[in-house]
């Protein structure tokens, strides 16, 4: 099975990039069959959507076009981001734009007369970290990139295992944070291999746990 892991933050060895080589190491002491890849989302040059390149990669787009073609060939996507003003650096939002040749298909519409999520096969799973404190993540949840991840993977199709959000500014060198995003990691390996489903309260109402 081939998890694809996006490190997204510019900022390497910090704290959402440091989160997710533990949530790496939590998923290879589960399994050592799975084949994981680390990309840092900032080597891939992703030029800004528009309509003219709504359909796929443009001809001069190679990087682009074989991420992608590695996330089509994938059973899990594992984003791990910073938090910058409520939102996601604006490249991981621009490569979530551009991706909807894949994930929807406009063919096909639902009971809301929205198209159709095609990412079905993929299990998704979101780490983040930011400067709110808990408390206030807490209550102002839907404001904030887990939720948001969440809500655009599952209108894309994919099932949603769940996020980790820390308001820790060094949870890069806060080893109780860094325990606990290895012990998600394995704990996503295990859904992964058992082909377990997302839970039905996922899709009704959700919120990341907190970590400090």
């Amino acid at each position: 099975m081939k998890v694809i892991t996006l490190s997204c933050s510019p900022s390497r060895k910090r704290n959402s990039d440091t989160m997710l080589d533990n949530f790496i190491s939590g998923m290879r002491e589960y399994s050592k069959d799975l084949e994981i890849e680390k990309i840092y989302l900032e080597d891939v040059p992703i030029k800004l959507y528009r309509f003219e390149n709504r359909l796929g990669p443009e001809s001069n787009e190679s990087a682009f076009r074989n991420l992608t073609d590695k996330i089509m060939g994938a059973d899990g996507l594992v984003i791990a981001t910073p938090t910058y003003n409520f939102g996601v650096p604006a490249h991981l939002k621009n490569f979530i734009d551009r991706i909807r040749f894949f994930a929807l298909d406009f063919d096909n519409q639902t009971i809301l007369n929205q198209p159709k999520g095609m990412l079905d096969y993929l299990k998704t799973y979101y780490i983040v970290s930011g400067g709110t404190p808990s408390w206030a993540q807490k209550i102002l949840f839907f404001a904030f990139p887990p939720f948001w991840l969440r809500s655009v993977f599952l209108y894309y199709g994919a099932d949603c295992m769940g996020a980790l959000y820390t308001g820790n500014v060094r949870a890069f060198e806060n080893q109780r944070i860094l325990n606990i995003c290895h012990k998600r990691g394995k704990k996503f390996a295990k859904h992964l291999i058992n082909k377990k489903q997302q839970a039905l309260p996922e899709r009704i109402f959700w919120r990341p746990p907190q970590v400090d």
